[in-house]
């Protein structure tokens, strides 16, 4: 008998695992070919339909809720901030056509009510078409029978419709409902495509945007979320140097989208649009959020991802002292409102008394402009234009103080001074006749205001305490080559002499641009001199013919006080991360700019300083010759120095005085420097007393910035100024 083989554990043991690892490889390979097989059905079967939906997921940039920077001035005060607000937005998705845009519009339409006023006839009549059928068939019976018979074309019979369709019939047609349907409709049909549209963002209510956000699932495309408004905590205060944003509806402007389109923005961006919004786009714009879309098939939106977060503006900080501009501004208020009472108070006195033979015109009196800044940088602390409107209302107009330029008189007499010493045609201290000066072919003798008959010897620094037109004269006749002489013919080629002497302005900032970081600014005129060349180009000597600004004529007193440093005038003193708790970090701060550098001896810019100090602040007594502003300056403390001016023009065909005062305070130190216009004001002498609002300035600033005492503006007082007018005299 044969013994049976028994099999060791450990060859069972092998049978086993070679069992199993036989069933796992089996189940690899089974699920291999399963595999192979599912990505063979997606490729082959079902492969252009998610290439369709890869090649429709992309990234968008959008225009949502990424707010401005704000603007702060140089002590940290916000002047221009951003004011949260609900909005209701709609994302149009791709391929969304007409119809379907309505439905979405009568279903919001039950939760939120718009503004009609922005709807138009047009789409009035266009919302009755579509949806009041039998309204059109009545009113146009028999066009409708010819277009159903197809005698007459679809786009004929809605041009007759629109023709004969008015406001009274269309408003009666469409109920409140309808119209409210229709305002929601306009805002979205207008939508970019997979761009979110603010379709409501002025006065949503809190009720509104709850049941909104309720409805969100129901509500194709509808979203909700925070929109922002430009707000002003100093209500209209420099309002219009900040500038306009352009709203939602508004996008890009006209005339500036083919250059925002190129710096990549898009149509319905919000941006600056005017002076500091516009000049630092740039830094307050913000970087939008993007957004990756993915649509299906019909174009629906069926996800989306954020893939960089939105960032705020940078914020804009600026040399202005806002505590300095309202106190400013209720003194220039107070000025030209006393100044135009005056004027009205002097035609009623002399309608009684008949003492005076002046035409006073007092609505001519209707404008101050005045520029304060810092001489050592080009700071500009304050900048305050108002004016008088036909009410009678006094408006701002803060942008004339760069935009508005007005013949001077002689308060550049300063520049045609220095630019004699450097043509060589004046020694520092040089003495010169003041004398009637009699040329060939005038029926009256040219002379200066303090001196009609006699012969003064002056030099240059008197020349400008008194404010010598002769003197000026004489400079001018040399620089065309000319010593004068009683009878002496006018030069006739004035061509060579006249470049040179406004190339001598320029270089004060007269004529050219102050380097202000605001668009628009205005240059001023420099008319050819014409008909007449010869006495116009000796009208500009004494500042009677070519025009600047109040900001001109801030930098050009300011380039006298530093000694001929031209600084750069700049409004942005620097550039901040935005922080919503705290001043963010500085990123860019605007350094002071030297324009160009006036260059003069140290004893002739002494004469020129010693004759603006003069003008402020001495009485002759040996001669009894005044400064021409002495009468309002010479109390101040600490002392300043400047330049009166006073030119003559016309309005309406009737004589009036541009009015303007210029200086510097310390004299010897300057820290502020300051500039004021008083165009159009009457043509009397002695002038109207608008030289202690200059006075006012000074006193205002150093309360403000160093804690001077208060001291009251100047009180304007008939009793005291209308016996001045009766004597001609002051």
């Amino acid at each position: 008998m044969r013994r049976a083989k028994v099999k060791s554990l450990e060859t069972i043991n092998r049978q086993t695992l070679r069992a199993r690892i036989n069933i796992i490889i089996s189940v690899i390979f089974f699920l291999c070919l399963i595999l192979i097989f599912r990505l063979g059905y997606l490729q082959i079967v079902q492969g252009d339909e998610y290439q369709e939906e890869i090649e429709n997921a992309q990234y968008v940039e959008i225009n949502q809720s990424v707010p401005r920077g704000e603007i702060y001035d140089r002590n940290g005060n916000l002047l221009v901030g951003n004011e949260s607000r609900p909005a209701i937005y709609f994302t149009r998705h791709r391929n969304m056509n007409t119809s379907e845009i309505m439905d979405v519009a009568v279903e919001l339409s039950e939760y939120i009510q718009m503004d009609i006023d922005t709807v138009s006839l047009r789409d009035k009549q266009d919302f009755i078409i579509n949806n009041h059928p039998d309204e059109v068939s009545a009113l146009m019976s028999d066009e409708y029978t010819l277009l159903q018979d197809g005698n007459i074309s679809r786009a004929d019979f809605n041009e007759e419709f629109y023709n004969r369709a008015d406001e009274a019939f269309v408003d009666d047609i469409l109920s409140e409902e309808d119209l409210n349907t229709l305002g929601i409709y306009v805002e979205m049909v207008n939508a970019p495509e997979l761009n979110p549209a603010i379709i409501k963002n002025e006065g949503v209510t809190e009720e509104e945007f709850a049941s909104v956000n309720a409805a969100l699932d129901d509500l194709e495309g509808i979203s909700t979320g925070m929109d922002w408004e430009r707000y002003y905590p100093y209500d209209n205060t420099l309002k219009t140097i900040f500038g306009e944003v352009s709203s939602p509806d508004e996008g890009l402007p006209r005339e500036m989208l083919e250059e925002y389109l190129a710096m990549g923005y898009s149509r319905n961006d919000r941006v600056g649009k005017t002076y500091l919004e516009l000049q630092y786009e740039d830094v307050l714009r913000g970087k939008k959020e993007q957004v990756k879309y993915s649509t299906d098939k019909s174009g629906k939106i069926i996800g989306q991802e954020t893939v960089e977060s939105g960032e705020p503006g940078d914020d804009l900080y600026l040399t202005i002292d806002i505590e300095l501009q309202l106190e400013l501004e209720e003194l220039a208020e107070h000025h030209l409102s006393s100044l135009r009472e005056l004027a009205e108070d002097v035609n009623a006195r002399d309608a009684v008394t008949g003492s005076i033979d002046y035409t006073i015109i007092p609505e001519y009196l209707d404008t101050v402009l005045l520029v304060v800044q810092d001489p050592n940088n080009g700071d500009v602390l304050a900048m305050v234009g108002k004016q008088i409107n036909e009410d009678g209302e006094i408006v701002d107009f803060h942008y004339g103080t760069l935009t508005s330029t007005f013949v001077p008189g002689s308060s550049i007499k300063g520049a045609t001074v220095v630019t004699g010493y450097q043509e060589d045609v004046l020694e520092a201290g040089e003495v010169m006749l003041d004398e009637p000066l009699r040329f060939s072919g005038d029926r009256t003798p040219r002379t200066s205001f303090f001196n009609r008959n006699s012969q003064i010897p002056i030099d240059d620094q008197e020349a400008l305490m008194v404010s010598s037109n002769v003197y000026m004269y004489k400079i001018a006749l040399r620089l065309a080559g000319f010593e004068y002489a009683e009878g002496m013919s006018l030069p006739h080629d004035i061509t060579a002499a006249g470049q040179k002497l406004r190339n001598g302005m320029n270089q004060f900032g007269l004529g050219v641009s102050t380097g202000i970081d605001l668009p628009n600014e205005a240059r001023g005129l420099s008319p050819d001199f014409g008909q007449f060349p010869a006495n116009n180009y000796l009208a500009l000597s004494i500042g009677q013919y070519d025009t600047y600004s109040a900001l001109q004529l801030s930098q050009y007193v300011s380039t006298i006080a530093t000694e001929g440093k031209r600084m750069e005038l700049n409004l942005a003193k620097e550039v901040r991360g935005s922080n919503a708790n705290d001043e963010g970090p500085v990123l860019k701060t605007f350094n002071p700019t030297v324009l160009n550098n006036v260059s003069i001896s140290d004893d002739e810019w002494q004469q020129v300083h010693d004759g603006f100090y003069d003008v402020f602040n001495t009485h002759d007594q040996s001669t009894d010759r005044y400064g021409t502003g002495w009468d309002a300056y010479h109390e101040l403390e600490p002392k300043a120095a400047g330049k009166t001016g006073t030119a003559e023009t016309f309005i309406d065909g009737n004589d009036v005085f541009n009015q303007t005062y210029l200086g510097y305070a310390p004299y010897d130190d300057p820290d502020m420097a300051f500039s004021v216009i008083f165009p159009n004001m009457p043509y009397t002498i002695p002038f109207f007393p608008a030289q202690y609002f200059g006075a006012d300035v000074v006193n205002k600033f150093y309360e403000i910035e160093y804690g001077q005492e208060e001291k009251q503006p100047f009180d304007y007082d008939l009793d005291w100024f209308y016996p001045q007018l009766e004597y001609g005299d002051y």
